[in-house]
């Protein structure tokens, strides 16, 4: 007669160490590829957000450029451009940095941006301007926002009112939406509730700092007018399963709508104040060669 023997304990201990062991390494290489899935539809949306804020100012600036031919009570992005396209540090509410104060997109943690130091875009010794653009109210039909609520449309850390609504991200960049200055009743992506939610709430790890051609005002001062103004759309977030922060960032250059080259070749400004173009021959431009040419009448500054 034939006796069947059981398993031993060691056996039974064995099998118990290996199906533990498959396990673990199945459950890491899951938790490993749904953070690469979480990081890889992070960054997509982090560039959403960054071609959006691309495709607005690129949306202003040939808005205006389209439009600069109109009398000045017609220009309806005229405004919404210089808010732009001024210096940070003139009396009206400009966004324009200088391109030495700007600094690089390098940082430990997140919260350097949001803190104090040369790289803090809310308390920077600088005074660095950064803006994101209210994408929600840029239609011209809109009575809502109008030349007179400009700081709703583009959101800066300069307005004492909106400062407070740059903040870092505990998901991917963003922007949320409320439904009216200042609400905590947000939303970012219920596209049926774009009606209600058209102020910006917060902007969550992403910001613009826009910069302005500097190549010749150290020579002319005042007087000297840039070709071309750099927008830098910068991100920063903390991935899933990561502890450095994840950055992306874009440069877009935008040429200034104020020189205008006519059919003849000859290149004219058009005063932002005013409506009549005046010769280039006026005002410190830079020549195609790359030298500048000086004129005898102040440009008006932008």
């Amino acid at each position: 007669m034939l006796v069947k023997r059981g398993d031993t304990l060691v056996e039974v201990v064995f099998a118990i160490a290996i199906f533990s062991l498959v396990a673990s390494i199945s459950i890491t290489l899951m938790n490993a590829g749904l953070s690469t899935a979480q990081a890889s539809l992070e960054v997509t949306m982090a560039r959403e957000e960054i071609d959006a804020q691309a495709e607005a100012i690129r949306f202003v600036h040939n808005s205006f450029s389209l439009e600069r031919e109109f009398e000045q009570s017609e220009q309806v992005y005229r405004n919404l451009w210089l808010r732009l396209s001024r210096d940070s540090g003139a009396a009206e509410s400009g966004t324009v940095n200088s391109a030495k104060d700007v600094p690089e997109l390098s940082v430990n943690n997140c919260s350097e941006i949001y803190g104090n130091g040369e790289k803090s875009i809310l308390n920077n010794p600088n005074k660095l301007v950064a803006f994101v653009i209210n994408t929600r109210a840029l239609d011209p039909e809109d009575t809502t926002f109008n030349n007179n609520n400009l700081k709703e449309i583009v959101v800066s850390t300069k307005d004492a009112s909106t400062v407070n609504r740059f903040s870092e991200t505990p998901v991917n960049p963003r922007v949320l939406f409320a439904e009216s200055p200042g609400s905590t009743n947000e939303t970012s992506d219920q596209m049926s509730e774009i009606g209600n939610y058209r102020y910006v709430s917060r902007a969550e790890g992403i910001w613009v700092i826009a910069t302005r051609d500097e190549t010749g005002k150290e020579k002319y001062g005042t007087t000297y007018i840039p070709e071309f103004y750099d927008f830098h759309i910068y991100t920063c977030w903390i991935a899933p399963g990561k502890r450095n922060p994840s950055t992306i960032g874009t440069i877009i250059r935008l040429y200034n709508p104020e020189l205008v080259e006519d059919i003849t070749g000859k290149r004219s400004i058009t005063n932002s104040l005013g409506q009549n173009p005046v010769s280039e021959s006026a005002v410190n431009i830079p020549e195609e060669s790359g030298g500048t040419e000086e004129g005898d009448v102040d440009a008006v500054e932008l």
